[in-house]
């Protein structure tokens, strides 16, 4: 497992870490109706923008996290915090 302030780092990871739990986006912090998101903070574009990731051996969660960026505005990328429990991986 790997706490990450940015999913940028994700395909650069060894396959040993099978949870990235990251920030930083905002989820786009403003997402336009019928367009989507105004620009993205990862590198990555729409591939980390929010949400659970599934990518063969890996599950990586970005959050979107309470604050705003550069703009101290929200629209359409609603603030959240998650809980996650975790316990032994599958199979183990």
């Amino acid at each position: 497992m790997l706490f990450a302030h940015s999913p940028d780092v994700v395909p650069r990871l060894p396959p040993r870490f099978g949870l990235v739990l990251a920030g930083h986006t905002r989820c786009g912090q403003i997402v336009l109706p019928l367009v989507g998101p105004v620009a993205s903070s990862s590198n990555y574009g729409e591939r980390y923008r929010c949400g659970v990731i599934r990518e063969p051996g890996r599950i990586t969660l970005v959050a979107a996290g309470l604050g705003a960026s550069v703009l101290p505005l929200r629209y359409g990328a609603v603030p959240d915090w998650w809980m996650v429990t975790l316990g032994p991986a599958p199979g183990r």
